[in-house]
């Protein structure tokens, strides 16, 4: 029988011009053709829809799950001729697509965390050894200003808000400094150490620290300093809070996360999620990945109740991650697998291993992979904005993919390692050197923004407002 009939018959029994007959075999499923997928680099309207899947129960299309490509596959990766200046100095350069680039040597000539975007500036740590920030021109990488001989070493990546940058030591101290000239506006003594990023949000800085009875999460005025709520948390956070709606939540080393109310400090839920990096808030759910039976999981959980509500896909477990207090440096650095959610499509990577998936069913759309990768964590953080994706390798290649489809837009091999977040921002990309470089590269046109820190905003759960600079 032909595939025509077949159908003709299923259909007319559907619709009840025949009955039925519960003793005939069943039919052999029939395979869907593949969407056609539009050509890279097409923005489109919205995210491509999965595949239609037939309805009432299992799975029977026949339709295999999309191919993992490697990140190269359609597009060859270029080599970047990037110059070395003198330390402190900036020079300018073209890739070899004759966009412009340019790459500064921070004085420290360490390992670098994501920059912050701001007013035409970038912002960043001079390094975990350093007790200098830096200020610089995002179109020329120029230095603009730098603020030494901080009462601590150690800042951590940056956010970006309303004229202030606000950073942690991780020996002790949460600093406010103006943005424009590096001025300190005022600075706290916190405890040592305090190695997780601060996040930001209508007046408050949330920061955790060590206490007598393990560590806290306090929530200070950004314009004074002045202490406003203190709740236990019990140990190190992982990479930074997060601020979503009226709550700010937090995943510790030792696998706890946490909802408190971000204007009171009332909690509202703690689990023991064992979660393997910062959580991502999305309306009423949360997506975080975790440690399960030896594997990197990622998972869906009430917002509300922290109950775990699904359990998608799973990736090796990379030992990168900190369970406990002994390595400061790698703590002060970590960001992990933290999903990010955009328009009801989770990206995430793991391993060597970026996905894009189905937040409701965890169905898989498109997976790249660097197929040069050695075990372990290769690829850092997602960032997005608009219709692009942007992720760099351990190795120092860096890659725009489209959202939709996974194809690459554009990719440069540095040759310096990257760990840290890329950050997004009026059309540049800049990713910040193991060796104590920032390296900007004009990819796009000004519509490409939004991402202009880690996890996006100063709250860390996405693209900047658009009255933010």
């Amino acid at each position: 029988m032909s595939k025509a009939a077949l159908l003709v018959i299923i259909l007319g029994a559907a619709c009840g011009e025949r009955a039925p007959d519960h003793d005939a075999p069943a039919p052999e499923p029939v395979a869907l053709p593949p969407a056609p997928r539009p050509a890279a680099g097409i923005d489109l309207p919205d995210h491509l829809a999965p595949p239609v899947r037939p309805t009432g129960g299992v799975h029977r299309s026949g339709a295999a799950a999309p191919a993992t490509l490697a990140l190269v596959a359609d597009r060859a990766l270029l080599r970047a001729d990037v110059p070395t200046p003198p330390r402190g100095a900036a020079l300018p350069f073209t890739l070899p697509d004759e966009r412009a680039a340019w790459i500064t040597a921070i004085p420290d000539a360490v390992q670098l965390p994501a920059v912050a975007y701001g007013d035409g500036r970038v912002y960043v740590s001079g390094g975990f050894e350093s007790v200098t920030f830096y200020a610089l021109d995002a179109r020329t990488g120029e230095i603009a200003w730098a603020t030494s001989h901080l009462e601590d070493n150690g800042p951590t990546a940056a956010v970006y808000d309303h004229g202030r940058i606000l950073f942690n030591t991780e020996s002790c101290t949460l600093f406010a400094l103006d943005a424009k000239t590096g001025k300190r506006l005022w600075h706290r003594f916190l405890g040592d150490p305090t190695l997780a990023q601060i996040a930001v949000a209508d007046g408050l800085v949330y920061a955790a620290h060590p206490a007598p009875d393990g560590q806290e999460l306090t929530a200070y005025h950004v314009a004074s300093g002045d202490a406003v709520w203190t709740r236990t948390v019990g140990s190190e956070l992982l990479a930074a809070p997060v601020i979503a709606g009226d709550s700010v939540y937090v995943s510790t080393i030792a696998g706890l996360t946490y909802r408190f109310a971000r204007a009171s400090g009332a909690q509202r839920w703690v689990r023991p999620l064992h979660a393997t990096t910062a959580p991502w808030v999305a309306g009423d759910e949360l997506y975080v990945s975790r440690r399960a039976d030896g594997k990197e999981q990622q998972i869906v959980a009430s917002a509300t109740t922290g109950a775990v509500l699904r359990v998608h896909h799973a990736a090796t477990l990379a030992d990168d991650v900190p369970h406990d207090i002994e390595n400061w440096k790698k703590i002060w650095a970590f960001e992990g697998s933290r999903p990010v959610v955009d328009r009801g499509i989770r990206y995430d990577a793991t391993g060597a291993q970026i996905r894009a998936t189905d937040a409701a069913s965890g169905e898989l759309l498109w997976a790249r992979a660097d197929a040069d990768a050695k075990a372990g964590r290769e690829l850092g953080s997602v960032a997005v904005a608009g219709s692009t994706i942007v992720v760099a390798t351990r190795s120092g290649k860096v890659f725009g993919l489209d959202v939709d489809t996974g194809y690459t837009q554009w990719s440069y091999d540095l040759g310096h390692h990257v760990i840290a977040e890329p950050v997004i921002a009026k059309g540049w990309v800049y990713v910040t050197t193991d060796d104590g470089y920032v390296i900007g590269l004009h990819v796009a046109d000004d519509t490409l923004d939004g991402w202009h820190m880690f996890g996006g905003n100063p709250q860390h759960e996405g693209p900047v407002d658009s009255g933010e600079t």
